[in-house]
């Protein structure tokens, strides 16, 4: 589907063509002549978007032609780019721009994707003045194709981003083989350095006191505790790498992975709900081992998007595209390794269904797939330029239009003051301390007033208006400091109860009792949702009372499935985590691979009882059903046992 159409009157025939060919790669439908009569005859014909005029033409001035076409197509049904290589003076662009009402004007020679850049699809908010850093740089979502110029502008543009942008920044940097140091600055003022030489992640300084590479190489299974111990018991000053590959107990390769996935947990620490202030300084940076490479990269960002990235911000974020259909980019192929990751690949048909010409709306509403894991796998192939939005594919009657409003209405609501305003600001897509430009994005959901007669709308606009006006009320005011100081006290308490709440969970989980376990866990949760381990847990908590009810239904194991897949990469490395692999293998019947994690958590934590319950099952039934493992004497007693 054509993203519009375009039309070009342009006598130089080099040009003209080269036009009409760049705007057809970029999914548009152009039309090229020299001749004004067959370009007037073609606007009668068909609804253009934007029309590109020389202003110097055989026949005539282009100015005077555009001018005569403005009675029949005003400014607001026809966009007008003027071009020439002559006109270079800043006075006659401007008076040419004035006669013409155009919305550019082309010095030649000029790149193509300038030309590009010109065309504002019908209802996108593209090549605004009023935008954010912020919001500019999701609009590269709305380009089938982006330069690396424009990647890297929109990157230097940024001041102050939300922590869950982080990935999608990342992304970009890989992709547009930057060197630099991003340096990252949190509210409290704590400063993260990201070093990246041509595309590639080389260091990553942050205070982190828990990636432990020991526990990375176990989990990976490059060595065992008996290797890490006989290690540090070494009476040496060399580091723990150059100990472990000294004694031959690691080889060089395996310690360069272990030490590129370290970074990652790192990365995936960076990774957080909160604004915080951005600065990429290009310089030249050496290429180090080990590093992030983009194979690796991509895996990383998968991970990150599943595990990280809050449902609640996604579904804000993704407002402002409500009205939007989506579109494969050029970049787009069946082979690409992005579809076979586990967030696509689970959901068959997923690419499909998204680029089949509806809004987003209409497809979130059909509930075809989850919703959370579908935003995250829809984020993950926009963030790396697989899919992009297209032309706004409904128009708003009053049906379509009640609908939006009342989906702004659902998600705003139950909220106080504070959390009103951050949803609004995801709904904006700018920065949290650019007010106004977040009111006025707002307003632009919202559309304009309904007419009387629609009733119900109008009381929903009236509703929705009203909560933003109060929400830009309440963040002119002094006082959202004030209420965050409150609620960050109300949280210390219900963080304590949180705790207190999981620490009995636990104990109930490791004596089986999983029926007392689970409500415990589901209040921790939501007492505390950034409780560390506790989804972890509360899997756990539902295998186990499936199997005590009769065994593990395969709609389970799918909801399961998409659950270990949300699990932070920085949890993955524990002992906890290898022992969940074990029972979710264990439920589909894959005994081997469940005893081998089950050793894996065991030999992470040498207390962990229940990991050593569980080997000690397995084993048990699978010396039930080998006749060579099961003892000698009751082997050939069992030969002499007469049939009942």
């Amino acid at each position: 589907m054509a993203r519009g159409k375009i039309a070009i009157l342009e006598d130089d025939m080099t040009l003209g063509a080269a036009l009409k060919t760049a705007f057809e790669r970029a999914d548009f439908e152009a039309y090229f002549t020299s001749k004004p009569s067959e370009i007037q005859e073609y606007l009668e014909r068909n609804n253009v978007m934007t029309l590109f005029v020389d202003c110097l033409l055989p026949t005539g001035s282009g100015v005077d032609f555009v001018e005569g076409l403005r009675k029949k197509f005003p400014p607001n049904s026809l966009d007008v780019v003027m071009m020439s290589g002559i006109f270079s003076d800043a006075s006659v662009i401007k008076d040419t721009v004035r006669a013409t009402k155009a919305t550019a004007f082309l010095k030649k020679p000029f790149d193509l994707e300038e030309a590009i850049a010109c065309v504002k699809t019908k209802d996108a908010p593209m090549q605004r003045e009023d935008l954010s850093p912020r919001k500019a740089l999701y609009l590269l979502f709305n380009k089938p194709k982006v330069s690396v110029r424009e990647k890297r502008k929109a990157i230097e543009a940024l001041e102050e981003i939300h922590g869950f942008d982080l990935p999608y920044l990342y992304s970009l940097l890989v992709e547009t083989l930057a060197s630099g140091h991003l340096n990252i600055v949190g509210q409290k003022g704590d400063v993260l350095g990201i070093s990246f030489s041509n595309g590639r992640i080389v260091a990553v300084d942050i205070a982190d006191k828990e990636t432990q590479l020991g526990k990375l190489l176990i989990e990976a299974g490059y060595i065992y505790p008996d290797d890490l111990k006989e290690a540090l018991s070494a009476t040496t000053a060399k580091k723990l790498g150059d100990r472990l590959i000294t004694a031959n107990l690691l080889s060089p390769h395996a310690f360069n992975i272990a030490l590129a996935n370290q970074m990652s947990i790192r990365l995936s620490r960076t990774i957080i709900d909160m604004p915080v202030k951005v600065n990429f300084v290009a310089t030249d940076v050496e290429l180090t081992h080990p590093h992030i490479d983009s194979e690796a990269f991509s895996v990383f960002l998968h991970d990150w998007i599943a595990s990280k990235i809050d449902f609640e911000w996604l579904k804000a974020h993704y407002t402002q595209w409500g009205d939007y259909s989506l579109a494969k980019s050029p970049a787009f192929s069946l082979d690409h390794p992005l579809l076979k990751m586990p967030l696509v690949a689970h959901f068959h048909g997923f690419v499909d269904f998204l680029t089949k010409g509806q809004s987003l709306n209409q497809m979130m509403d059909q509930k075809k797939f989850p919703e959370e894991t579908a935003y995250k796998a829809l984020h993950l192939l926009l963030a790396k330029g697989i899919l992009i939005f297209a032309d706004r594919a409904v128009s708003q009657d009053p049906a379509e239009r009640i609908k939006v409003l009342k989906r702004l209405q659902s998600q705003l609501a139950h909220r106080n003051k504070l959390e009103t305003w951050d949803v609004l600001v995801g709904f904006a897509g700018g920065s949290d301390s650019d007010v106004q430009f977040v009111f006025n994005e707002y307003k632009r959901l919202l559309g304009p007033q309904p007419p009387a007669d629609q009733k119900e709308i109008a009381k929903i606009w009236e509703q929705l208006k009203q909560i933003g006006e109060e929400a830009l009320k309440f963040a002119h005011g002094g006082s959202r400091e004030k209420m965050k100081e409150e609620i960050a006290k109300q949280e210390v308490e219900a963080k304590i109860k949180a705790s207190s709440l999981f620490e009995e969970a636990r104990a109930a989980l490791h004596k089986s009792l999983y029926t007392q376990a689970m409500p415990l866990l589901t209040k921790s949760l939501s007492l505390d949702p950034s409780l560390v381990k506790v989804k972890l847990h509360l899997i756990w908590a539902r295998l186990g009372q499936a199997e005590t009810r009769g065994g593990v239904k395969p709609q389970l194991l799918s909801e399961v499935e998409m659950d270990l897949l949300q699990v932070p990469p920085e949890e993955k490395y524990e002992a906890l985590y290898s022992f969940v692999m074990g029972l979710f293998s264990k439920a589909k019947g894959d005994l081997p691979t469940a005893k081998k994690f089950f050793e894996k958590a065991y030999n992470l934590d040498n207390n962990f009882i229940a990991a050593r319950r569980e080997i000690a099952i397995i084993v048990g039934k699978t010396q039930k059903k080998d006749p060579l493992n099961r003892d000698l004497k009751e082997l050939v007693a069992g030969f002499f046992n007469k049939k009942k």
